[in-house]
């Protein structure tokens, strides 16, 4: 990490991965928090880059903040209160603050990975987490490759 003054930069191998739980939505995502409370001791934004493997999803839930993702690679499956819908690289995506939503990979062979922040918090936590509930039949849209 580079901290100079106001500039302040990390790399995301410099970052762990999340221990985000099984319990609480996450199924095979490598997430990590690369710009908030933890590295950069700001409580403004949380920066996060996520990679989601074959067949991984995030389940549904809300923040108490608003959500910006941006897909970098991949196709994905991005879920807005009961309904899916196909994403692909290059979307940008705007969840409002309590909004349900979710994303998975349903894709057998590619991964997806993605940039996004929490506006406002420091951290998953600041950022005002709940998990809402599995991504059940009813819920998935959009069809694998």
């Amino acid at each position: 990490m580079i901290t100079d003054g106001a500039h302040i930069q990390i790399h995301h191998d410099e970052v762990s991965p999340a221990h985000v739980q099984r319990d609480e939505g996450w199924r095979g995502v490598d997430i990590r928090f690369l710009i908030g409370a933890a590295t950069t001791g700001n409580h403004d934004v949380t920066m996060w880059r996520a990679v989601f493997a074959p067949g991984a999803a995030h389940a549904r839930h809300t923040h108490d903040s608003a959500e910006v993702f941006y897909l970098m690679r991949g196709r994905g499956a991005a879920g807005t209160a009961d309904r899916e819908y196909e994403v692909t690289a290059g979307s940008a995506l705007y969840v409002p603050p309590g909004t349900v939503h979710w994303f998975r990979n349903p894709d057998p062979h590619e991964e997806v990975e993605i940039i996004g922040c929490y506006l406002p918090g420091g951290s998953l936590e600041e950022a005002g987490y709940h998990y809402v509930g599995e991504i059940t039949d009813e819920y998935r849209q959009v069809s694998a490759s």
